[in-house]
């Protein structure tokens, strides 16, 4: 996957770690509602920790230049070891493949929340702020992670009125 060129306003961080599915990322509790998993608290606290520690001075950089009428472009890449079924290769004696498909059914949407989460948090940025988000899946066998690049857009490209963006 080719890196994606990035302009003035942005924010690119590496995370050496995909998130858990959203099947594991939420637990229902007793007296109602829901909360997040031990195993998306650890990821919550762990991708906080990596973003402060590698991408201190970007993030503090990208935030001084937030204001109340900042809107945000996110797209978020998930590398995974493997997006094919090895299975659709072999085909067996009575001529039908071992895999139904090509693909794994590998779901980059059910990882997105938290990975917004994250970001929301690590920032000190609601992520309300994101207008539009793009999400990649891509094939890494040697190096799993997510990437994400953050940049500003302009608000009008997405219909808000220039009296709103008046006001600061």
């Amino acid at each position: 996957m080719a890196e994606i060129p990035l302009p003035a306003r942005n924010l690119e961080i590496r995370f050496p770690k995909l998130p858990p599915s959203d099947n594991h990322i939420r637990v229902h509790r007793r007296q109602g509602g829901e909360v997040y998993s031990k195993e998306a608290e650890e990821y919550r606290s762990n991708f906080r920790a990596h973003a402060h520690k590698n991408y201190f001075m970007p993030i503090q950089k990208f935030v001084q230049g937030h204001l109340s009428t900042s809107a945000y472009r996110l797209t978020i890449v998930f590398y995974f070891e493997t997006l094919v079924n090895e299975g659709w290769l072999k085909v067996g004696r009575d001529g039908k493949r071992g895999a139904k498909t090509v693909y794994k059914k590998m779901d980059a949407g059910n990882r997105r929340k938290l990975i917004e989460d994250c970001l929301a948090d690590a920032l000190g940025l609601d992520d309300s702020l994101t207008m539009e988000l793009t999400l990649v899946k891509a094939m890494d066998p040697v190096n799993p992670r997510v990437v994400l690049y953050l940049e500003e857009v302009n608000p009008a490209e997405f219909g808000i009125p220039a009296a709103f963006l008046a006001r600061k």
